[in-house]
Order: C-alpha cells, then sequence, then structure tokens
C-alpha cells in the first residue's frame, strides 16, 4: 500500500486525495488550516477571458478559447495540464456533488454568463443548482433583491449595470426587501449569519414574510436574483425555491463565501466518510530525500516535529497567500518546504508592477513533477498541484477551479500509473476493491 501525503486542503489537495481514494490508495492530507474555497464564488471556473481587455468579450467556447488562450500564453499551467484533463477533473467534481447537475466533460465545454456583486458579468463552466437561475441569457427580465442588514450588495447598482452590460441583453430592477436575523438585533448582519438564520427554520415568521413579499413584488417572466444566502446547507436553497415556487438565483458576495463553503463542507465531509486523515495545524517545514525520491517530510505540529515517510506526494499548499511562497527583504522569493526553482514569466504588458510576481510559482511537466527553467527532474514522486503552479493571474483569467482540478485530475493520475507500474498485483487489487465499494 502506497503512502500518500498531500499538503494543503483546498480544492486540489482534498480533490486529489478523494481521487487516490477511490483508486484504493491511502492517504493523509496535512494543512496549515482550512483551504482558500471560503473565498472562492462556489462555481467551476475554467477560463473566462483571454485578456485583461475591457472591452473583449467573455469565452464561451472553451474548446477553441484554450487553443487560441493557449498560443498567446505558453507558459501557462494549462499548457501541461490540458484541457481534457482539466475538464475531466471539474466533471468529477461535478458528478460527486448533489448540488451541482452531473456532467460529463462535453457538458462543461460552454461557459455560462452570471451576474457579480457589482452587477458586472462573469464566465463560468458549471453552476451549483443555486445559481442555475442566475445564468443570463438575453432577453431575461431580472428582479435584483437587496436585503437591508447585508451591506455588501448593492441592488440597484447591480441592477443598473446588468442592464447595461455590453455583453448581455437583459431588464433588470431593483427592490429591497428585510430579513430579521437574531431577532432583528443585529443591523449589520453577514451573509453566514443569514445561512445559518435559513438552514435553522424555513418556517419562521421572518422568513415566510419575506417570501409572501417577494411573490407579491415580482413581476410575470422575471427572475429573482437574491445574495447567495440561502443556506449553508444545499437543500435549504432547494427547499426556499420550492416555498417560493418562481425562478430564483444566488448572485456570490465577498468572502466569506456560502457557495464556496458548500463545497468545502461537502468534499471535508467525503473525506471523513471515506477516513481520509486531514490533519490540521500542521505544517509541512522541510523533506529528506533519496536522489530524486523524496522519502520523508518533515511536519511541525503542536510544538513538535515529525518525519512522515511517503512513497508520494502532493504539494498544494497554495502560493503567496498561504505563505507557502514567500519574498524576503532581498526581493527573494522562495517555496518554503522542497525549495523548488520558482519560474516568472513575463508578463504581457503587465499593468501594475506586481503582476510578475503574482505569475511566479513552480514548473511542471506533463505528470505534474516540478521542473527547473531547462527541464530538469527535479523530484520524481512530488506532484504540485492548484496556486503553487508559476504562469496563471487565476482571479484575472477565470481560472481558479480549473488549474486546481485539473492539476489535480492528472497527478492522481500519474501516481495511479506509477504505482500500478511498481507493484502491479496490489495496486490492481487495491482498484479493484475500490470498485467492489462502489458497486456495493
Amino acid at each position: 500500500m502506497s503512502r500518500i501525503l498531500i499538503i494543503g486542503a483546498g480544492l486540489s489537495g482534498m480533490a486529489s486525495a478523494l481521487m487516490l481514494h477511490e483508486a484504493g490508495h491511502t492517504v493523509t492530507i496535512i494543512s496549515r488550516g482550512l483551504g482558500g474555497m471560503l473565498l472562492a464564488n462556489g462555481t467551476i471556473d475554467i477560463l473566462g477571458w483571454h485578456a485583461k481587455n475591457p472591452t473583449e468579450s467573455p469565452i464561451r467556447d472553451l474548446t477553441s478559447g484554450f487553443a487560441k488562450f493557449l498560443a498567446a500564453n505558453p507558459a501557462h499551467p494549462y499548457t501541461q495540464i490540458g484541457l481534457k484533463n482539466t475538464l475531466a477533473g471539474a466533471a468529477w467534481l461535478t458528478q460527486k456533488l448533489n448540488f451541482f447537475d452531473s456532467q460529463t466533460p462535453s457538458d462543461l465545454s460552454t461557459n455560462h454568463l452570471v451576474p457579480t456583486a457589482v452587477g458586472a458579468v462573469r464566465p463560468t463552466a458549471a453552476l451549483p443548482n443555486a445559481m442555475r437561475a442566475s445564468a443570463l441569457t438575453d432577453g431575461d427580465k431580472l428582479l435584483v433583491v437587496g436585503l437591508k442588514r447585508i451591506k455588501d450588495f448593492p441592488a440597484n447598482l447591480i441592477a443598473d449595470n446588468l442592464s447595461r452590460s455590453p455583453f448581455v441583453s437583459v431588464q433588470a430592477r431593483a427592490f429591497e426587501a428585510d430579513l430579521p436575523v437574531r431577532d432583528g438585533k443585529e443591523t449589520d448582519a453577514s451573509s453566514t449569519t443569514h445561512a445559518r438564520t435559513l438552514d435553522q427554520s424555513l418556517s419562521s415568521i421572518e422568513v415566510r414574510t419575506l417570501i409572501a413579499l417577494l411573490q407579491k413584488e415580482v413581476r410575470p417572466g422575471e427572475k429573482i436574483l437574491l445574495p447567495a444566502i440561502l443556506g449553508i446547507k444545499p437543500e435549504t436553497f432547494a427547499d426556499f425555491a420550492t416555498q417560493l415556487g418562481v425562478p430564483v438565483g444566488e448572485i456570490p458576495l465577498p468572502p466569506p463565501s456560502i457557495p464556496g463553503r458548500r463545497i468545502n463542507d461537502a468534499l471535508t465531509q467525503m473525506c471523513r466518510d471515506a477516513r481520509i486523515d486531514i490533519q490540521l495545524n500542521s505544517v509541512a517545514t522541510g523533506f529528506q530525500n533519496f536522489g530524486k525520491r523524496v522519502t520523508a517530510v518533515e511536519v511541525q505540529r503542536a510544538g513538535r516535529k515529525t518525519n512522515v515517510k511517503v512513497d508520494f506526494v502532493i504539494d498544494g499548499a497554495g502560493g503567496f497567500e498561504s505563505g507557502n511562497l514567500t519574498r524576503d527583504s532581498h526581493l527573494r522569493i522562495r517555496e518554503s518546504v522542497f525549495n523548488l526553482p520558482l519560474y516568472t514569466p513575463k508578463a504581457p504588458e503587465p499593468d501594475f508592477a506586481a503582476e510578475n510576481i503574482f505569475r511566479t510559482g513552480v514548473l511542471v511537466n506533463a505528470k505534474m513533477n516540478p521542473i527547473d527553467a531547462d527541464g530538469k527532474l527535479q523530484y520524481e514522486n512530488l506532484y504540485c498541484v492548484g496556486s503553487i503552479l508559476g504562469g496563471a493571474l487565476a482571479w484575472e483569467e477565470k481560472s481558479g477551479e480549473g488549474i486546481s482540478l485539473g492539476s489535480a485530475y492528472t497527478a492522481a493520475q500519474a501516481i495511479i500509473s506509477s504505482a500500478l507500474a511498481k507493484n502491479p498485483g496490489t495496486a490492481a487489487e487495491s482498484s479493484a476493491n475500490a470498485a467492489n465499494k462502489e458497486d456495493n
């Protein structure tokens, strides 16, 4: 049985752990803390824009858009991951989560357009059920509903900007309602507080009053767009939509993100059900190696350090935002665990001085093994996934989930193939046992 250690409990870390578990492997996750999904929109972004030119239209067809994008950005991680693996990784997630429609890779090849919390239009490949009605098409009539106690959702601005959008022709109007939370004691309540209120009871007087008010206000043919507060539990949104009786969709808010938390909570529960050990407050601080193989990872836990022996390691610890990439007073950027060589591609016409820095990360081969600028392999059993990869500006390209899931899928497949090659009998038996569990 292979000893697989995954560093990082974000989307790429937990996804790769579950993929490897499905193949019959035993996996442990260590992480400094919670992953970045609580900051995410809760959609699956694969590739949204070719460039930062505000007049350029968003990418709608990912097949042709991918090819054009990589021709202009050959240093991007997608060059090694590829569209096929990216779509396979995204499809794996949407099929596992019951609050997404089960989708094949071909279903994910066309982007939807959804509104943001300021009324801009954003392209994304896959939407949770709570945002299905938020997808914009020409001719839509929208009722954008603001809630008095949520300050980060300017309904009038959103409606006005959507009506002026150059990318979709819709009619939008604004309406303000109220949902008194915690007995009305809070005048400035967070999205989490609202979501927990809805989780606790959809039959409360406050919620029933809100539903009745919306039913009275909505006009024939309109869709209702609300801030993304309709329950931390996915089933809360489904029950709310059923009671409302008209199409309703959520618009993501600034973090903490309720849609992002739904994905985080679901993957965490899936890991627990699979008995995947997630060790928080555990920081990888160093490693041991024999030639091109990592043999152990040094882990700091609660005042003590231990060496964890490994057969394979997946580094999904993130970039600057998690402290995995650091920059010292001499302007040197380094990777904190394996001291991997870093790559800083030249940004095409950067619009701010730090853009090259934010593109800095690890360069990998087609298996997600780290390499240097000359293509020299660093460690054959180490795989890098997610935002540690260099060459991308995920927030600008709308590529974050695609990079995370595509690299996780690619690394998991590489480990499965490597384990099978080294010990065909045991690996084949483990895969058969995993298949039998699924069948049962």
